[in-house]
Order: structure tokens, then sequence, then C-alpha cells
């Protein structure tokens, strides 16, 4: 009987072994060897654990396959190369099956043309096959790795700034601002970085053993939260402010409300000081400082002796107005906010939003509040538009507050002008009555002196009656405007006297303590509930 390479290859080394009774089938021989290659291949390549094990499997199957066909033909059956690839097809591992029967054995040629043929192409381990060949038969070896696909990197943004709500001042459609929170705004100078972009970075593909392209998972740029006055710039790796303002974020994008900054307080600018749009300053204004923007003025500090004016918008006093009598004056087309005001004359255009007023002239369009903290009012005159809503009117000192509500500020004080000045052109107009008179019941016995003073007499008395009807017609007009009926309403939740009301014609002057008032007037009469 003719012995085979492998049956030699097996045989080498087993001594005594082979003579005992009992002897494994030749295919559990294979077995064997191929447990021991398999073994040594996980051992060298930990990480192909898990397709080592399955070919091992199938080679097994091939081999006790060829040993049932040689026991039915025993023809030669020359040496086979097997290959085996991983699941994901980027590892192909090789073994190759000795001859039987006095087949033929192969070369490494024949062994690389049939890894050709079995569509092996790519990462093939020139080098490492010749050396594993040369181990003979049996040995499990790697024969090719592919290239796995690298993933790039996703853009991504870092931003440097807090996401804050929208910091642009806006007319209040409330009766409250919270002064308590933490409102300090974000201040920007143009051309500041408000976020770090990185741009998203391709991968590479990978490609398989037998050649085939794996494409590389696709990046996603960042998202860049570009909004109002905001660009990319330095290369598309930051996003820059374009205008100096107030940083704010809306819908999810860093937006900049533009502003004139001004870092710290103002206290030492000389004459006054006018900007065109919106401004902001960081501290506090005093020192006889003359401010006018056409837009939003924001204040993060207080007003002292200051004018401020906002000829086209709202002016926020983020610390309050601590004024000084006859030289404090804030003026807003719109609404004024501060916490407290003190010592202040204010006009605004809509309304005034505070917690505390004291000492202070109001003017406003619309409606004053202080609903909030406090929100007291005491010894202040206030005229308004339309109402003045408060917890407290007055305090346990006492004092007088003149409050005059339910028409536009100038109605009341120019009804109040016309009928004095009606009555001062009336008294004067009695006054040139009587000289008048006595001089012309003198006829022609007065002198040339006399008859000079008559006609200038005579001729005042006639600039009296047309002034007189020139005010006469401009307070039927303001009548008429005030003769409408008025909701306006002075509401608190308790009231320390003195106050003087106005609404329309109507007055009142209230000098007891009151609690939950609604004043208001009804047929011409004011009424405290």
């Amino acid at each position: 009987m003719k012995v085979s390479l492998f049956d030699r290859f097996v045989s080498k080394g087993t001594g005594e072994q082979e003579k005992k009774s009992f002897l494994p089938t030749p295919y559990m021989r294979l077995f064997s060897v191929l447990d021991l290659s398999g073994k040594r291949a996980k051992t060298q390549h930990p990480d192909d654990s898990v397709t080592v094990d399955d070919f091992v499997w199938a080679l097994k199957e091939a081999c006790r396959a060829r040993y049932k066909n040689a026991l039915n033909d025993p023809s030669p059956l020359n040496a086979e190369s097997r290959f085996f690839l991983s699941k994901d097809r980027m590892t192909a591992y090789a073994c190759v099956l000795p001859p039987e029967n006095e087949g033929e054995g192969i070369t490494l040629e024949g062994f690389l043309e049939d890894m050709h043929y079995e569509g092996i192409h790519y990462g093939v381990l020139q080098e490492k096959i010749r050396q594993d060949f040369a181990l003979g038969y049996l040995h499990i070896f790697p024969v090719a790795r592919g290239k796995p696909p690298q993933a790039g990197e996703d853009g991504k943004v870092t931003e440097l700034f807090q996401r804050r709500r929208n910091m642009g001042l806006e007319v209040q459609n409330g009766s409250e601002v919270d002064f308590g929170q933490d409102v300090q705004m974000q201040p920007i100078r143009k051309g500041t970085v408000i976020c770090l972009i990185r741009p998203a970075r391709a991968g590479t593909d990978g490609v398989d053993v037998t050649g085939k392209e794996l494409p590389c998972p696709q990046t996603v740029s960042a998202c860049v939260p570009q909004g109002q006055n905001t660009a990319v710039g330095r290369g598309g790796q930051a996003l820059i402010a374009c205008v100096d303002g107030i940083l704010y974020i809306e819908n999810d994008q860093f937006c900049i409300h533009e502003q004139k900054i001004i870092d710290g307080d103002l206290d030492q600018f000389q004459g006054t000081l006018r900007i065109s749009g919106n401004l902001y300053i960081g501290g506090n204004v005093d020192g006889g400082v003359d401010i006018e923007a056409s837009g939003d003025i924001v204040i993060n500090g207080k007003i002292g002796r200051a004018r401020v004016t906002s000829t086209g918008g709202t002016v926020r006093v983020q610390q309050g107005i601590s004024g000084t009598d006859g030289e404090t004056w804030v003026n807003a087309a719109f609404q004024v906010q501060a916490p407290m005001v003190e010592w202040a004359r204010i006009e605004a255009g809509t309304s005034v939003i505070a917690e505390v007023i004291l000492n202070s002239v109001i003017r406003c369009g619309g409606t004053v509040y202080a609903m909030s903290g406090r929100g007291m009012i005491a010894d202040c005159q206030i005229q308004a538009g339309d109402s003045v809503l408060c917890v407290r009117i007055g305090n346990l000192a006492g004092g007088r507050s003149q409050f005059s509500v339910g028409y536009p500020p100038h109605i009341p004080e120019s009804w109040k002008r016309l009928k004095a000045e009606v009555a001062n052109v009336q008294s004067t107009f009695e006054k040139l009555w009587e000289p008048i008179t006595t001089l012309r019941k003198r006829g022609s016995r007065i002198s040339e002196g006399e008859a000079e003073l008559l006609e200038q007499l005579v001729e005042q008395r006639e600039l009296c009656m047309e002034k007189r009807e020139s005010l006469t017609a401009e307070l039927r007009i303001v009548n008429k405007a005030l003769d409408r009926k008025s909701k306006g309403r002075i509401r608190c939740e308790k009231l320390y006297p003195v106050l003087d009301v106005q609404i329309g014609r109507s007055t009142e002057e209230i000098t007891t303590i009151e609690e939950g008032c609604n004043i208001h007037v009804e047929e011409n009469r004011i009424l405290l509930k």
C-alpha cells in the first residue's frame, strides 16, 4: 500500500502510539491537525478567531468528503487549495489540503492562480503567502486583507457665548418687567468670534478582498447658527459679528441687535452725545451727561443727573433712576422701563413701567404701571393718556400726588391753560371798558392827549376781543375732547392721602385712606370703587 505525504507527516514523531490496537480514522487525524493549525492561527491573529473557527469547520467537511471519495475511487487525488472569506469579506484565509493516493502536489504559482480564480484580488499578502505556503499542507494562514472604510469627521460648532433670549428692546404688552432676573446683556463688538467652526472632513472609501469598493459613511456639515448681523469668516472656521450690538439667540440662531456700545460708566462727556440707531451703555450715566439716540437706549447701570432721550425707541435702565430734582430727564418715543424712578421727569410716548416711583413728574400717552415689587407711587405728578395701575399710592409719611388720567396729557393741560388765559383776557377787557366809557362821555371836551389815549385803549380792547374769540374757539375744541367718555382709571390696592384726581373736567381730592380703589368717572362724577 502506498503512503501519502500527509500520512508520512502525521506519522513522524508519533512513536509507539502507532502500535496501539485502536487507531483514529484517517480524516479524524486530519481533524486533529486542522485543530492544531487553527489554534496556532488564532493565537497569531486573535481578531480573526471567528473566521478561523468557521474555516476549520469548512475544511473538516471538505476532508470528510475527500476521504469518502478516496475510499470509493482509489485514483490519485491532487492537492487542493481551499479559501475562505470572513463574513465582512475583509479577510481571506487559505489552506492546502494534501494529495491522496499518490496525487500531485501544488506549486506556489498554482496556489496563486487558484486564489485569483476565486476572486481574491485586493490586499494580497504576497510575502507572507510565500512564507506560509512553505510550511506545507494543512497550514491555515491569511492570504489577503481588505482596507476598511475610514470614517471622516462631522462638522462641529463650538459656541463661545451663552444662548440668551432676544435682548433687543421691544415695547412690552404686559404691565411688568422682571428687573430682578439676570438680564445682563451680551454686548459684542464688530469682528468678535461668536462660534468656532470645524468643517466636516471626508473619510476614505474601503475595499474588500474581492476588490469591491466599500463607501465610507457620509459626514454631516456643521450646522452654523448664523442669524442677523453675523457672517461666516476666517475661511469658514468662525462665525463673526458684523456690527456692534447685543448678541441674542432667536430660532436657534445667533443674532445681533445693532447698537452703539459704550463700555462702563458715562459721566465725563461734555455736550450732547448724539447716536444714530440704538445705544448700549454698560455702566452708569451721571454727571450732567446729555444723551440722544434715534433708537433704543439700554443702560445697564443707573441714571443720576443726566438727560437721556430716545427719539424713536424705548429707554431701559436696568438698575433704576436716582435723579436730582430739575436735572434728571428721561424721554422716550415709546416706553421707559426702570425698577426705580426717583426725582426725575419722565416723558414716554406709550407707557412707563417701574416698581417704585417717588417725587417724580410723569407724562405718557398710555399707562403708568407699578405692579411688581413694592408697586408704589408717592409724591408724584402723573399725566397718563390711559390709566395708572399700581399696588399702592402714597405712604405713611404723607404727601400729595396729582394724577390726571384718561386723556392725552396735553388735553387737560390745555384746558387749564386756556381757561386761565380766557379769564385773564376777560379781566383785561373789563379793565379797559371803564376808561373807554369815561373818555367817550366827555365827547368833544377831551384834550388831544386824551383822544390819543382813547384810540389806544380802543385798539387794545379790539385786540383783547380777537384774542378772547381765538382762545374761546380753542377751549371749545378742548371741551369737546373732554366731553368724550373716558375709560381712564386709577387702580390700587391701598391709597394714602392726599391724592388729587382729574379725569376730564372732573376733579376730586382724596383725603382718606382707601383700599381696593378703582377710581373712574361716571356721569361726570369721580367714583372711588
